[in-house]
């Protein structure tokens, strides 16, 4: 009897957005994304009986229903995903768009030769990983068929030059990345995305404010994001610093703006959210950019501080000036 493994995506984004899924349809045929691994629709008597008991979620008045899944024949291993080779897929899919697919709806199945379900085995999922979670601001929260390909070329990406990544600052900002679907506070998303983006180009204490205005940009313009400018650059790294000290991200309940604030706030988050998909998709994807993106301090050197005695000697410091009477040593 045939087994696999299989890991159900709702289809819940698309029913509450169909506009938008009918001008950009979620994948709608087959496609092997790594050898052995398809990505595919599944009947929608399984599917539902899939979900239904696998399920995190209370009972609901409808039955919940499968965009697509992973699906996996003649698994190894006597665990679902065992070699987490489904696992790796699931969080690389989070590189390729914004998405809600989760391991919620994960399981080992038996299936007779008429294709009939005869068993289902619930895998062991950590609750936290049960679902993802798309910032406000994201739209087209599913695969189209052109992403499974985008997947696919991933995940062989990403197989090949995993060895390089161990302790790069491209491999931990992926390695973080890879998490931040799986947090529900947007706080807590917007400081750590923030932080990731930091780590990536700032590469010294000094000075970190001006390496992320000056290098950001220049990044976004490389994954074809050219609106995220300086002046966005600088207004994302003061999101930053006032969520990592504790401060309000929006004026209080009563001010007259909190409304249309709330909405800008979305928006930054969302795109400091693609724009780092964005680049580290690209990093995995293309050697080229990965090395430049390991050596911004010699594509994109900013000039640090120094003191008189520091500057005799080295002419790319800049003066310190004093914060009490606004006066430079020179």
């Amino acid at each position: 009897m045939p087994i696999a493994d299989v890991l159900m995506v709702d289809s819940s984004p698309t029913q509450a957005d169909p506009g938008l899924a009918q001008r950009e349809p979620p994948l709608s045929r087959e496609v092997e994304v790594s050898p052995g691994i398809s990505l595919a629709c599944v009947k929608p008597e399984i599917a539902e009986r899939v979900m239904a008991a696998t399920g995190f979620r209370a009972s609901s008045p409808r039955h919940r229903t499968a965009m697509y899944a992973f699906v996996r024949y003649d698994p190894p291993g006597r665990e679902w995903d065992s070699d987490h080779e489904i696992t790796k897929l699931l969080f690389l899919s989070h590189f390729v768009r914004a998405n809600e697919a989760g391991f919620e709806y994960s399981a080992r199945i038996v299936t007779a030769k008429t294709g009939d379900l005869t068993s289902i085995e619930p895998a062991n999922v950590a609750p936290p990983f049960a679902r993802a979670y798309c910032l406000a601001g994201a739209r087209g929260l599913w695969l189209t068929q052109a992403d499974a390909v985008t997947l696919r070329d991933l995940g062989a990406a990403y197989k090949r030059v995993y060895p390089l990544l161990t302790k790069s600052r491209v491999g931990v900002a992926v390695s973080a990345f890879a998490g931040t679907p799986f947090i529900l506070f947007e706080n807590q998303v917007a400081l750590l995305l923030a932080t990731i983006l930091e780590g990536l180009v700032s590469t010294m204490p000094q000075r970190a404010s001006r390496q992320f205005a000056t290098r950001v940009p220049d990044l976004a313009r490389e994954v074809e994001l050219p609106e995220l400018d300086r002046a966005w650059a600088e207004k994302t790294y003061s999101l930053r610093s006032k969520l990592a000290h504790g401060g309000p991200r929006l004026p209080s309940v009563g001010s007259p703006d909190r409304a249309i604030k709330t909405l800008e706030l979305d928006e930054t988050i969302a795109k400091l959210d693609e724009l780092l998909r964005r680049i580290l998709r690209k990093a995995l994807l293309d050697d080229a950019f990965r090395g430049r993106v390991e050596s911004i301090d010699t594509r994109l050197p900013v000039p640090g501080v120094g003191c008189p005695k520091c500057r005799s000697t080295d002419d790319t410091l800049i003066p310190v000036r004093c914060p009490s009477c606004q006066g430079s040593w020179r």
